[in-house]
């Protein structure tokens, strides 16, 4: 069962998903020797890349892979900032516990609710014993 803290991670982590967590987390990506820098910010978008002009030497295959690989590590470098992992948020995990929080909740409160009811009915008890 997933108990408050659970809610609070889970709800945490859909608003990360969607409101992009943090403005300010900016992930950075450095390759070819730090000829190439890349920038990317949620949600998940390259804001920069800076070439040095020394990549000129290198031929276009390589020059592709560099910068493939910055914006790969920008990305990684966001997502670890942002909170949410390098990994693919698991949907069909988050709706189960999602579906588990809401059971749990339907539970207590139809717990809260006989409770409300029983102490309604002892206290109309008490007022027609009083009469």
């Amino acid at each position: 069962m997933t108990d408050a803290s659970g809610l609070t991670d889970i709800l945490g982590t859909l608003a990360a998903l969607s409101t992009g967590a943090t403005p300010a987390a900016v992930g950075e990506g450095v390759a070819a020797d730090g000829l190439i820098v890349a920038r990317a910010a949620m949600p998940g978008q390259v804001t920069g890349i800076e070439l040095d002009p020394a990549v000129l030497g290198l031929d276009l295959a390589s020059l592709a892979a560099e910068l493939t690989a910055a914006v790969n590590a920008a990305l990684t470098d966001l997502r670890t900032q942002a909170g949410v992992g390098g990994d693919a948020v698991d949907l069909g995990a988050l709706g189960g516990q999602l579906r588990e929080i809401q059971e749990s909740t339907v539970r207590q409160f139809s717990a809260f609710t006989e409770s409300l009811l029983d102490a309604q009915s002892r206290l109309a008890r008490r007022a027609d014993d009083a009469r």
